[in-house]
């Protein structure tokens, strides 16, 4: 799970260009999954067979910058793409894949002078890349997206940091579901979806749902880790193997489900019940055509959308389990 996540948390793939992605995933998968990718960014991986049909989907994308103006001394002004905590930007360092990589520094001003808290506003962000204009204009054009750098770092125990595990670590959860299933005889065909621009309107996932028709699906993204701060009815423990969603726009014969295996494999599964949406990719899935019976089953993860978010790889080990059990099974009963 470790190498795979590795894989994944590379510096692409922000909303718009995750078919960036699509080499890695076919690295990981390709040999034994029909891959392809959609108009809308989607990558799709297909195998097994039987007339019922289980979508399974995480977002690829990631959250990043776009640049939108380049002024006469070669800084260049920036825009979040998706929900980008703009507390963890001044001093962060960013990597702009233009016509060549070009590394920058968010600029800020230092605490000894900054008359108010320091967090920097939508429209106040600016890239240092210590070149000249000439050259700047040359490397990188309006509409270029940037990413935030971060190395891969081992904690202890299982826990790993990185920035982009919202939602590389479910899209990995879906490639490890995927090698478990390789050579098994399947009840059903399965559509592993890494869909496209969920920080930025759940697009891909409306998208994907509606050309696939699916009977049932299983959404994977990442939850909100138990700390000081964090409401404990909105959270999960990290270790606990995952968040099951309980809300209106979900199915309870998909969830029930999931709840069942989870007590099968032993996890200490936490919940989050939700009076309406999910905020997830569930709720447009669960409306396409004529809908379709969604679940939502989330990895707990500390600093979500910053530079340093933090999950358990255990968690992911065993949440790719219950999928896989899940998909053996033939999803939910009467589905």
């Amino acid at each position: 799970m470790k190498e795979i996540l590795k894989k994944l948390c590379i510096e692409k793939g922000v909303s718009g260009s995750e078919t960036e992605m699509l080499g890695t995933v076919r690295e990981l998968i390709g040999d034994f999954t029909d891959i392809s990718a959609d108009v809308s960014g989607n990558i799709i991986a297909a195998m097994g067979g039987g007339q019922k049909h289980i979508m399974l989907d995480a977002h690829m994308d990631r959250i990043g910058l776009v640049i939108t103006y380049i002024d006469e001394n070669g800084f260049l002004k920036a825009e979040p793409v998706g929900g980008v905590d703009l507390r963890s930007l001044p001093g962060a360092a960013v990597r702009i894949p233009g016509r060549e990589s070009v590394l920058g520094i968010i600029c800020t001003v230092p605490p000894h002078l900054a008359k108010d808290s320091g967090e920097l506003s939508r429209d106040k962000i600016w890239i240092d890349t210590g070149l000249e204009a000439e050259r700047v204009r040359e490397l990188v054009s309006l509409g270029d997206k940037a990413v935030l750098c971060s190395g891969f770092k081992e904690l202890l125990g299982d826990r790993v940091a990185v920035s982009a595990l919202d939602d590389r670590s479910g899209c990995a959860v879906l490639i490890k579901c995927a090698q478990l299933l390789r050579d098994k005889e399947l009840p059903c065909r399965v559509s592993f979806v890494f869909s496209s621009q969920e920080e930025t309107g759940e697009l891909g996932a409306g998208t994907s749902a509606f050309t696939l028709a699916p009977d049932e699906a299983v959404v994977v993204d990442v939850g909100f880790a138990a700390q000081d701060g964090v409401p404990p009815e909105k959270s999960g423990k990290l270790g606990c193997g995952a968040i099951i969603s309980i809300s209106p726009v979900l199915s309870r014969t998909v969830t029930d489900k999931l709840i069942e295996i989870s007590k099968r494999l032993s996890m200490d599964i936490d919940y989050e019940v939700c009076g309406g949406s999910t905020g997830t990719n569930a709720d447009r899935i669960a409306a396409s055509r004529g809908g379709v019976r969604t679940g939502c089953i989330s990895i707990p993860s500390k600093n979500m959308h910053t530079p340093a978010e933090i999950v358990s790889l255990g968690d992911m080990e065993k949440l790719a389990e219950l999928l896989s059990i899940y998909i053996t099974e033939g999803g939910a009963a009467n589905a």
